[in-house]
């Protein structure tokens, strides 16, 4: 059942992030794809296996539902908020950041729930800053990729 329903919100990203007016390329959006893998893998690892705060379960189910969720669907929530930052909206895209960093709490806490994670020393202030500063990361590297000197180099 856990991995049902992480596929299903894998998959309801995947819509979103097909319906909403990207401010960043396709091979932006693949490059930071890749970077927001890297820097969310690197820290879960941290808080998995040196600090021992998250335990994953080592059921087959539930390891691959855990995998979905760190390989696919955080990342690309993170390309989302990434582009909606980008928009030039005032207030209305920190509150669409601010709900999904408060979704991704939820999801912690249903991961929790379903016995795909246990954590350790752990609460939902934690949650909300370690996955801020996901957003904050994704944020600066689309800014970043956005604003690279992308101008050929002319041989002499």
């Amino acid at each position: 059942m856990s991995l049902v329903i992480c596929v299903l919100t894998t998959w309801f990203v995947i819509i979103i992030l097909s319906l909403i007016p990207k401010k960043l390329s396709e091979l932006d959006m693949l490059f930071l794809y890749f970077v927001n893998t890297i820097f969310e893998l690197s820290i879960f690892t941290v808080l998995h296996v040196n600090l021992k705060w998250i335990v994953v379960n080592h059921s087959v189910e539930k390891s691959i539902a855990d995998l979905v969720l760190r390989l696919i669907m955080i990342p690309l929530v993170f390309i989302v908020t990434s582009n909606i930052l980008l928009y030039s909206w005032k207030f209305l895209k920190w509150i669409i950041v601010i709900a999904m960093i408060l979704s991704f709490i939820l999801m912690q806490g249903l991961l929790e729930r379903l016995g795909v994670i246990t954590t350790h020393h752990w609460n939902v202030v934690y949650n909300f800053l370690m996955f801020s500063s996901y957003a904050i990361f994704s944020r600066i590297m689309a800014w970043v990729i956005v604003n690279v000197d992308r101008k050929e180099v002319k041989k002499v």
